[in-house]
């Protein structure tokens, strides 16, 4: 009677095993949509399924969050809390994936605000403009170590001088890391941005905002290819950045650098509640409109103004057009913010 049993229990366990190891793919992607789209992939999408296409087998799963920009069609949700309500989804999803599936691979892609969550979920560092004050990175070290690549595309938490810099942009978005920043996780991660570009760069062209799988879809998909792929050798590293773009020297640490001197959205004091932004779009014509000319403080130009750091200007923007604090500072035809 105790043999039977202990059989039937040996037979149980072994039926979870079974049924686990069936439920877990080889590779786990997870993909993060831009501002305004409908919940789904977005314009990572197209990348997604070139990656799947290359690999068999491998499961895909969109992170839930609100994409939003303060516009009505996705809540109203201001950009910062949008931000950081994504960078908070992407951690649970991964953390809570890796929980279930400890073998299987993790690749991230993440388009525009979709970047920026997935950048702050594997580089930390913190991000005042989404109210998160903690700079460690908040996925735990065992899923990081599952985590072969990281594809970030046209992401506002760009600034010239990332180690994974990718593109021709030699400025910052509007949401910039601080100049010297350094992700401690640098080695699985490429972050494609070009000057002409509104939101990750200073350009102003909205429209090539839109075009990163087009451009540079081959080159991703061969960096993710070679993490996945070294991963699997004998002896293979995550830390081997031989299929880097040579722009995109590793400066991989253990903890996030934030330097002391860097100047940038990320410095302290900013609201994460009245950042607000345009709607992404491809629509012709986006560049026409009212655009951010420098104004005066909100006391001489009425109370119904933007606070310090909230956007006061850009092209189709139906928001305040002055400051309450600060002084209203032109980016590009797409932006303008309160400054000091």
């Amino acid at each position: 009677m105790r043999a039977s049993l202990d059989q039937t229990l040996f037979l149980l366990l072994a039926q979870a095993l079974v049924a686990k190891a069936q439920s877990c793919p080889d590779i786990q992607i997870f993909g993060a949509r831009e501002t305004t789209v409908s919940p789904g992939f977005g314009s990572a999408g197209a990348l997604i399924d070139m990656i799947k296409a290359d690999h068999s087998g491998a499961t895909a799963e969109a992170i839930e969050y609100p994409a939003c920009g303060g516009q009505s069609s996705c809540g109203g949700v201001a950009y910062g809390d949008s931000a950081k309500q994504g960078t908070e989804a992407v951690t649970t999803a991964v953390n809570d994936f890796h929980s279930r599936c400890p073998d299987s691979q993790i690749v991230l892609v993440g388009y525009s605000q979709g970047g920026h969550i997935m950048h702050n979920a594997i580089c930390g560092g913190g991000d005042s403009g989404a109210g998160i004050t903690d700079t460690a990175v908040p996925i735990t070290s065992s899923a990081v170590a599952q985590i072969k690549a990281a594809i970030l595309l046209g992401d506002p938490r760009y600034v010239s001088g990332l180690a994974y810099g990718v593109g021709t942009c030699t400025a910052g978005g509007f949401d910039a890391r601080p100049s010297g920043f350094v992700c401690p996780n640098a080695a699985k991660v490429q972050l494609y941005c070009d000057a002409e570009d509104p939101y990750c760069c200073d350009g102003n062209d909205a429209n090539h905002h839109q075009q990163y799988v087009t451009l540079y879809g081959t080159e991703a998909l061969a960096f993710v290819n070679s993490k996945l792929g070294a991963s699997s050798e004998a002896g293979g590293s995550d830390d081997d950045t031989s299929a880097a773009p040579s722009t995109g020297n590793s400066n991989e640490g253990t903890t996030p650098v934030q330097p002391s001197t860097g100047s940038s959205d990320d410095s302290a004091g900013a609201s994460p509640s009245v950042s607000v932004l345009p709607q992404e779009t491809t629509t012709e014509g986006s560049s026409e409109g009212e655009t951010g000319q420098e104004q005066g403080s909100g006391q001489e130009q009425g109370t119904n103004c933007a606070a310090l750091w909230g956007q006061c200007g850009g092209a189709a923007w139906t928001g305040a057009t002055c400051c309450s604090e600060g002084t209203c500072k032109q980016f590009n035809d797409y932006y303008s913010q309160c400054l000091n």
